[in-house]
């Protein structure tokens, strides 16, 4: 074998692990993405909301239910200048297939967090949220709940359950929320999070 050859095999050696490593990091073992960090990073993060992301929006079966409004999740994030892609799973024979096409979708718009509303993992149902919140997990997407009805009994499968309370002083906001799993801070698996004007702490 010429050295030139040799030298051709490397690269192209190198080059196919490259590509691997990122596919390997997409699902940390025994944690959910977004949910990798038991302690707080030794640099200061900026606090404020990414602006520069996009996060996918999987609605309610009810969407206009106090407590589960998909549009109170949309304005708070809107307030917050972050872009969210919205879809709906409301008026669909099975919610859950429609979830999980727009699960997909999400991946293939490359959004940084998903956020699913009401998700209720239980019964029939089990199984077919489970394989599709597994596709972001795949993709190495991370996926909060918003107020889970019942989430799935598998916890790598996203990164925390938020519980809406726009009344709660311990509440933190939407965005700053999202931002912290989509940056990989430390937080907690149950956050009490607040969808209202202002509330940007």
């Amino acid at each position: 074998m010429t050295a030139g050859r040799f030298v051709r095999r490397l690269a192209a050696a190198a080059a196919v692990l490259a590509a691997c490593l990122p596919l390997a990091a997409c699902e940390p073992a025994g944690v959910a993405v977004g949910d990798t960090q038991d302690t707080a990073p030794a640099v200061a993060h900026n606090e404020e909301p990414r602006v520069d992301v996009l996060v996918g929006i999987i609605g309610s079966t009810h969407p206009d239910v106090a407590g589960t409004s998909d549009t109170r999740v949309i304005d708070a994030l809107d307030r917050a200048g972050v872009k969210a892609v919205y879809v709906s799973v409301a008026d669909t024979q099975r919610p859950v297939d429609a979830a999980r096409q727009g699960i997909s979708d999400m991946i293939d718009r490359r959004a940084y967090v998903i956020v699913v509303n009401s998700v209720n993992a239980d019964g029939d149902d089990a199984d077919a949220w489970s394989d599709a919140l597994g596709l972001a997990r795949s993709a190495g997407i991370p996926v909060a709940l918003i107020d889970p009805i019942t989430p799935p009994d598998d916890d790598t499968l996203y990164a925390a359950a938020l519980h809406v309370d726009d009344h709660a002083a311990n509440a933190t906001s939407l965005a700053k929320t999202l931002a912290d799993i989509i940056n990989d801070r430390p937080h907690g698996r149950d956050i009490v999070v607040t969808t209202a004007s202002g509330q940007y702490r």
